[in-house]
């Protein structure tokens, strides 16, 4: 059994492949079948945090929900990798 990588202790490089594999296993599918998705845009370390800027694509870009389905993504990272993520629409 391996060990894995603390996701603070992990290079940028690996947080962000991190981050896209969660929103690949864990988050796409929900969207593409409401016919919408997201761009991971990009992932950055700011003092204690790491920002995840992503953008909505399809029927997501005009959906009322999309606070909520904000929330529920941040919320989704965090649980899968670390609470320190806060998730940004761009």
């Amino acid at each position: 059994m391996s060990e894995q990588t603390p996701f603070s202790a992990m290079s940028l490089t690996d947080k962000i492949n991190a981050v896209d594999s969660v929103i690949q296993e864990n988050i796409r599918e929900f969207l593409i079948r409401d016919s919408g998705d997201l761009d991971l845009v990009n992932v950055e370390e700011k003092n204690d945090r790491v920002i995840v800027y992503i953008e909505y694509l399809g029927a997501c870009v005009a959906c009322p929900s999309s606070g909520g389905t904000l929330m529920s993504i941040q919320n989704i990272l965090q649980r899968k990798l670390d609470e320190s993520i806060h998730v940004v629409s761009v």
